[in-house]
This record gives structure tokens, sequence and C-alpha cells, in this order.
């Protein structure tokens, strides 16, 4: 923490008022810390933005709170008896939207829509294990500060893995470009990136080619957001001589009001789990290697499925599209058997993906871009990439760098992977 700091004692079961500075607006979040009641003292980062206040509610003991006076203002809560008592009732409805750090409890306050978003993206993130106050948020403080960018430096020198691996990228938000570059360069091992951009640009170009020589960089129409640019390569054949592709995109969710810092979030955690080491990187790949019955692998936060609701709930307002496009690949929706992972990011064998591919939907009618949330086509092929590699033959798989550690198998040769690739795909065609 920086060196202007306030120190709050909070007697027990007190309340003050938080006001975060312009700069934690910018940055998303504001660093915290609490002393005392058996708190461990550790800086912790609490999302902001939407320009919302926050609450602090001591517990059962004194506590000292500590933050940067350049972060946020912590004011005294003036209110008489009944207002704190309506607070309290609010507080107790409001409760799946509240982090708890080290026995203060933290939570929103400001006008009715900007409290509820944030409660309710509060829940999401509860339900992907990526609570500011969680353990994992510990150990992985960069999910909300930032992963880090690199200078520039050279690629690290590339070792076989075994198999030839495409990595599919779409940039709408090009910013985040530094970010991605950053994260590619820790592989050890080769692989050829296809970009997709809605624009050109040339000083873009120019930094990805440097960075990895051989890259394909291709300009597409902004429709279809980052479903269409894959199908594209996906239906060229872009991917026929790969073993393994890898899609990711720059993921942010910043319009419709959100709160941008929870879209960094998802976006980070998601590459956490699928490109951000290489020791991550290597046990998905000895995943695919392990088992020539895996055709996809995923964020295990971001999978989705029904758990006791109805298939109707999970698939919204891209139910029609969905079971439509379904139906037409041979395999018809069953709520038994049916997942998806929201943020469109995984590992995949390309002929897994066969049953789409041959659907060629990147040729129909994908809506210019409208900020639509949900309905759009891309929403529905979303919920069916893992549909698709079941009705391929294979399997689905979900990964998380907080899994429990794995025994890792020695990595087979190329030509063994090769000629499992090659029994299979003839398994799938006959």
């Amino acid at each position: 923490m920086v060196d202007d700091i306030q120190r709050i004692l909070m007697p027990p079961h007190t309340l003050r008022r938080l006001r975060p500075s312009a700069m934690a607006e910018a940055h998303g979040y504001l660093r915290f810390a609490v002393a005392g009641a058996g708190a461990s003292g550790r800086e912790r980062l609490v999302p902001v933005g939407g320009g919302l206040a926050f609450f602090l509610r001591a517990g059962e003991e004194a506590v000292t709170v500590s933050l940067s006076a350049d972060e946020a203002a912590i004011e005294s809560v003036g209110w008489g008896e009944a207002a704190l008592a309506m607070l309290r009732r609010r507080f107790t409805r409001l409760r799946q939207g509240v982090l708890d750090f080290d026995g203060v409890e933290i939570f929103p306050f400001g006008p009715k829509a900007r409290t509820k978003r944030y409660r309710k993206q509060v829940r999401r993130i509860r339900r992907m294990r990526l609570l500011p106050d969680s353990q994992t948020m510990l150990d992985h403080p960069e999910l909300i500060a930032g992963l880090p960018v690199g200078s520039g430096s050279k690629p690290a020198a590339r070792m076989a893995s075994g198999s030839s691996v495409a990595v599919a990228l779409h940039l709408y938000y090009v910013e985040l470009w530094p970010e991605i570059e950053a994260l590619l360069k820790r592989w050890s091992f080769p692989f050829t990136l296809f970009l997709t951009l809605n624009c050109e640009d040339p000083e873009l170009a120019t930094r990805v080619r440097a960075a990895f020589p051989g890259s394909v960089i291709n300009v597409v129409d902004n429709r279809g957001r980052d479903v269409r640019p894959f199908l594209l390569l996906l239906e060229e054949g872009a991917f026929d001589s790969f073993d393994l592709v890898c899609k990711i995109h720059g993921k942010r969710s910043i319009g419709n009001e959100r709160i941008a810092i929870f879209g960094d979030l998802m976006r980070r955690a998601i590459f956490l789990d699928l490109i951000a080491t290489d020791e991550q990187v290597l046990k998905i790949v000895q995943m695919f290697h392990a088992s020539s019955q895996i055709g996809l692998i995923g964020p295990r936060r971001l999978r989705l499925a029904p758990n006791g609701k109805s298939l109707r709930s999970l698939l919204g307002r891209n139910r029609l599209a969905t079971e439509s496009i379904a139906a037409r690949m041979g395999g018809a929706i069953h709520k038994d058997a049916f997942d998806f992972f929201e943020g469109t990011m995984f590992w995949v064998r390309p002929q897994a993906l066969a049953p789409l591919r041959r659907l060629r939907l990147a040729e129909e009618s994908f809506a210019p871009e409208a900020g639509l949330g949900d309905g759009a086509l891309e929403h529905a092929i979303e919920r069916l990439f893992s549909h698709t590699a079941r009705v391929a033959g294979f399997r689905v798989e979900a990964v998380a760098v907080d899994d429990e550690p794995t025994a890792i198998a020695p990595r087979p040769s190329k030509a063994t992977f090769k000629s499992e690739n090659a029994r299979e795909t003839f398994a799938h065609r006959n």
C-alpha cells in the first residue's frame, strides 16, 4: 500500500461509509486491509465502479481498517436508529451481494439500479469462485489488479509439445493485445497465431508479427463478435493441419452500464485457467494426449449446466435458435447431457467441431453488432460448442488453475499423436 494510509478503528457492529476516489474508479478497485479479530492484515482488492459508495460493517469484534487516502475516503454514518434499522433490513435482503474481508463486510450503496447491478455481478463471480474475499483472489491478486504486461522481450525458446497448436484470437478491443502477448510469450512450445480484427491496424499487425513470426492476420466484418470470425477460419480449413486449437478473445463486457472491472475479472480468470502459464497450457495439452476421446476442454468456473433448473432457463432467448442448429447437426439437446462454457473460450480438436463446420453458419445472417446482451445468433452458437463435440463422439472436460494437482503423463511423440488422430478421424467418419 502507498505511504498515505488511513487507519480507522471500528468497534463491533459499527458502520462507516466509503467513497472511492476518481483514481480508484479509473483502476476499478481499491486496496483494503483489516487488522484485529484474527485478521491477517493482508491487502485485499475491492472492485468498485459506477459511481457507487460502499458501507463497511464491523462484525463481532473491533477491527482496524487501513486503506490509501488517495483511493477512498471513510465517513462516519450519522443516522438515527430508524434509518439504521431500515439499512439493516435492506442489508439482510442483499446478503448475496456482500463481501466479507476478515470480519468487515462491505456492500454497495447508491441508486437502486446501480446497487442491483453490482450485487448481480457479485453473485455471478461468487458462482465462479472468484470472490475478492476468496482464497483464489489472495493467491492471484492480478485477476483484479491486472495481469503483468511484458516489455516486448523475445519469446521464450520453443520446445516440441508433441502436437501442432493453433491459437485463434479475435481482438475487438485492441488495447488488450499487450496483456495477451505477454501471456502467449510464456509458452515453451511453438504455435501459429490466427488473429482476427474488425478494422485494419498496421501498427498492431507489425507488433504481432514481430512477437510471433508466421502469424495470420485477417480483417472481418463486425458481426457475430468472436464467434463468426472463428467459424470463418474453421470453415475455410485454416485449422485442418493442426492437432489442437485454442480459441480466445479480448473480452471486456463494458456496455449496458456494466461495471468494467467485473468483465476484466472474468476475462483474466479464463486466461488464468487456459493460457496464462506454461504449466497450465502443458497440463491441458497433455490431457488431450492422455485420452483421444477428449474433444474439448474449457474453464471449469465458466461451465454452465441446468443443475436442477429447466433447460429453457439456461438457454433463455436463444432456445429456439440453439435447438434448431442442434437438430441440423443431427443431435437434439437433452437436459441431462447439456452444458456450455460461458465466454466462449476453450481448447478443442478441430475434428470435434466437424458437425458444426458442415453447417457453414458463418455464411448465414449474423446481424451487425448492436450491443445485445443475449438473443443474437452468436449467443445461440456459443451454447453449442460442447454439444458439437459430443455429437462428434468426443468427451468434454473442464480445468481450473486452482484444481487439485494431478499426475501428468510423459509427452507422447509427435508420431504417436498423429497416428491416434488418424484412427480417431477414420472412426468418426465411418
